[in-house]
């Protein structure tokens, strides 16, 4: 018995080291050429990354610590690696069928294992934002993870990447339903936060009149959990008895996350894929004051109310095809329309997602070609898939190029990004290589079968 806890124990002891390790790992990197974002390249690179973190970028001449293994790639490049701006893809289910769930947690649905994410890392994608499905009113919290890690813990890049809120009906809803049932979730809360505020205010002053008796009251105790006691905790809306003495602890589990919510302590992800949305959205936020948490979701129709997106000066990601279509109604003749240049003509950058219905669009780099094509600058299309991406998550400081202080994040590529010939090699997240392409047994047999 003693021995198994003996193995035991040192098993543990050596999964958590490995754990640890893997956050934050060192290593250098001697490459052909480092191909930023912007468009800048740096032939025969060198990167540091110590601790999971590029401490420097230098030449060849570039000075390495003793301890620090250098891997040396002289014909390939290495780039900053793509961001999915968001996506409901990798998790069990998109939405559950409550429509209001701001409690739910996207981290309860993230699956690590499955497929999506390892074909993620073979297109040379080092983050993704995770956030709960369009199909709801108010669908839950998301996150930003790296393709990697066996639990969500491990691939968690910012456990708050926001909240997701639905303009655009649920699937059989009418628009109308779904901004009544939006606005009667929030009349309900306040009912209840009055109420509750109420109640305090009345148990105060019984326990005060028993004080006055030299009667014993129960003093409210700090339970030891992460929830907060003191009053205060709601920030936002009118003065109301009692308001100032709500504390966390008092308010349902359930009705929490739109206490947050409303305070504005999330971003907040706003599916907004028509016009008529986006105008109904800046509404909401303006009634709340809530602009500067939006991030606007939006679908190539859009384009059409960029003045709007302009105006409200906040990060705008575009979801689904990259094409807005449109016929005449009077000879049906179509009409095509681009809708990232669209946007830009119109002052807006807009971050894209890839379209995982259509193979070649399933890809990020596929799409950023594809915008080069259609007359956008390659800087431009280049930040449509890595730092526009960043900047919505808040993390605009951390990942989206190779720099002193940023996260140990990159590709290595046979070629350039944007070139469709180019083969992902491997992929590094804080220093770990975490995809090499060479022992890549999946791709391997589909390309012996391809030989064959």
């Amino acid at each position: 018995m003693n021995n198994m806890r003996t193995l035991s124990t040192l098993f543990l002891s050596l999964t958590l080291s490995v754990s640890l390790f893997a956050q934050g790992e060192s290593v250098a990197l001697r490459v052909g050429k480092i191909v930023q974002p912007d468009g800048r390249t740096m032939e025969n690179a060198t990167v540091l990354v110590e601790n999971g973190r590029i401490s420097a970028v230098g030449g060849v001449d570039l000075e390495l610590p003793f301890d620090v293994l250098l891997r040396e790639f002289p014909d390939a490049t290495l780039f900053p690696g793509f961001c999915e701006v968001q996506t409901s893809s990798g998790t069990d289910r998109a939405n559950e069928n409550v429509p209001v769930a701001p409690f739910l947690n996207v981290k309860d649905s993230i699956d690590p294992v499955a497929y999506f994410y390892e074909d993620e890392l073979r297109g040379g994608t080092v983050a993704i934002g995770v956030i709960p499905g369009n199909n709801c009113v108010i669908g839950g919290l998301g996150r930003v993870v790296a393709p990697s890690g066996m639990t969500v813990e491990a691939m968690t890049l910012s456990s708050d990447m926001g909240m997701k809120i639905a303009f655009g009906p649920k699937s059989r809803w009418n628009r109308g339903a779904q901004l009544a049932e939006l606005r009667e979730s929030i009349d309900n809360l306040n009912r209840d936060l009055k109420k509750l505020g109420k109640g305090l205010v009345e148990k105060g002053a019984r326990e005060s009149d028993l004080r006055s008796v030299d009667e014993e009251v129960e003093e409210k105790q700090d339970d030891g959990d992460s929830l907060d006691n003191a009053g205060g905790y709601i920030r936002f809306g009118e003065d109301y008895e009692g308001k100032e003495l709500i504390s966390e602890e008092d308010v349902s589990e359930t009705q929490r996350g739109l206490v947050d919510i409303l305070n504005g302590d999330h971003r907040l992800w706003l599916w907004t894929p028509t016009p008529t949305d986006i105008v109904h959205a800046r509404a909401w936020l303006a009634n709340h004051g809530l602009e500067d948490s939006a991030v606007f979701v939006v679908t190539a129709q859009a384009w059409k109310a960029a003045s709007e997106l302009k105006e409200a000066g906040r990060p705008v990601a575009l979801s689904g095809g990259l094409w807005h279509i449109e016929r005449d109604p009077m000879t049906w003749e179509e009409k095509k329309t681009f809708a990232p240049k669209a946007f830009l003509d119109a002052g807006v950058a807009v971050a894209i997602s890839s379209n995982k219905s259509r193979l070649g669009p399933d890809r990020l780099a596929y799409q950023a070609a594809t915008c080069v094509r259609e007359g956008m600058s390659r800087r431009e299309a280049m930040a449509a898939v890595t730092s526009l991406p960043a900047a919505a998550w808040g993390l605009g400081d951390r990942i989206g190029r190779i720099a002193e202080g940023r996260d140990g994040s990159f590709v290595l590529l046979d070629g350039d990004p944007l070139d469709i010939r180019s083969r992902v090699l491997g992929v590094w997240v804080k220093g770990a290589r975490v995809y090499d392409r060479s022992t890549d047994e999946r791709l391997q047999r589909l390309e012996e079968g391809r030989q064959k």
